[in-house]
């Protein structure tokens, strides 16, 4: 029972951030001030393939002033050019 328990917990913690990456998470709209490509892999236990993926990010400067990191869509990040407002720029 106490395994059970600690696969669940495991499980949960680590399920969370994945919950609060995405773009719907968050309304930001501004200015595009940068871009950014995250390359990543992983290989599960025991197996002998490698798993990857490309995340892309823009770095959005709000009307407040402060800088917030979006991860978005390939198409997102192709059609949003630094100096675009967002999400104008991912809707066209």
């Amino acid at each position: 029972m106490k395994r059970a328990f600690a696969v669940l917990a495991t499980v949960v913690v680590l399920a969370a951030p994945l919950t609060a990456c995405g773009s719907d998470s968050k309304s930001v709209t501004g200015t595009v001030v940068s871009k950014d490509t995250d390359h990543e892999c992983s290989k599960k236990k025991g197996k002998k393939t490698r798993s990857c993926h490309t995340e892309y990010e823009l770095q959005i400067r709000t009307k407040g002033g402060d800088q917030e990191e979006v991860d978005v869509s390939s198409s997102a990040y192709e059609k949003c050019a630094e100096g675009a407002t967002y999400p104008k720029c991912a809707d066209r």
